[in-house]
């Protein structure tokens, strides 16, 4: 599969993820998660490293969790669902993320995650 076409399907899998938005919540997954988009030729393994951008991404959303914590479930749910929807995404590379961006997001990005336990 062509690099052009597994952005287009992890770009899909993005979008299917970003319409579930439970609850009254202020937080917006549709926007938490065009924050991790430079991140995709790294999730995907098209890339070595993490860009600027995409650490910047991160940054956000590790900052959003910080100052609204009673956001931390739903930014939790709508990582989950971007994670197993989008198709292509390595899960080991999606955990190094963090850790390569120099942040310590309040929740993991991972498909398996139990949001209900933070």
């Amino acid at each position: 599969m062509g690099e052009h076409m597994m952005s287009s399907i992890w770009i899909m899998g993005l979008l299917f993820a970003m319409s579930f938005n439970h609850g009254e919540s202020a937080f917006r997954c549709d926007e938490a998660v065009k924050k991790l988009i430079p991140c995709q030729p790294f999730l995907a393994g098209a890339a070595n490293g993490v860009t600027v951008q995409c650490c910047d991404g991160a940054r956000s959303l590790d900052q959003l969790g910080k100052s609204n914590p009673e956001e931390v479930k739903a930014i939790c749910q709508c990582l989950k669902n971007a994670a197993a929807a989008a198709t292509g995404v390595n899960a080991d590379r999606a955990k190094q993320l963090p850790g390569l961006c120099n942040i310590n997001l309040p929740v993991p990005i991972d498909p398996n995650v139990n949001c209900d336990k933070l």
